[in-house]
């Protein structure tokens, strides 16, 4: 009986460590543009112009808030494993600059070494007032009128 039971225990175990091998691996997903170097590469500095950059590679990610002369061509990977947040494991942004002339004046490339981790404040603005419990909140009002409750309105 001690053999069967050991049996079981070690048949579960097999399945368990068999599913949950699917876990470990993490769920992969891209975002963004998919960078292809071969159009990339051609677009030329001081030749190509705004409507052939929209031709190669598409309407960009985002263009720039200051000026709209530095379109932003951006991607990411992020990698979940389990239950985990995701993780972002790789990132290109390919800015793109143009002149007067609205020709490409300058490429540049970032990585996700490049970028940089904002921390966010969690102050509250304080607010004038008091705060009121649930019971006053319910029976703060009764008793009062309204100007629609009042007679002739």
């Amino acid at each position: 009986m001690n053999y069967v039971i050991k049996k079981y225990i070690f048949v579960f175990l097999c399945i368990f460590t068999t599913s949950c091998s699917s876990l470990v691996s993490p769920i992969v997903e891209n975002r963004g543009y998919v960078f292809d170097d071969e159009l990339l590469n051609k677009v030329v500095l001081d030749q190509s112009i705004a409507s052939d950059v929209i031709d190669l590679l598409g309407s960009p990610s985002t263009t720039s808030s200051i000026d709209a002369s530095t379109w932003y061509y951006i991607y990411s990977k992020a990698e979940t494993t389990a239950f985990y947040h995701p993780e972002i494991t790789d990132r290109r942004v390919l800015a793109i600059s143009f002149n007067n002339e609205n020709k490409v004046n300058n490429l540049k490339y970032y990585s996700l070494e490049d970028g940089k981790v904002i921390s966010y404040v969690d102050r509250q603005t304080p607010t004038r007032g008091r705060e009121l419990t649930v019971i006053q909140q319910l029976f703060g009002n009764l008793g009062r009128l309204g100007a629609g409750s009042l007679p002739g309105n």
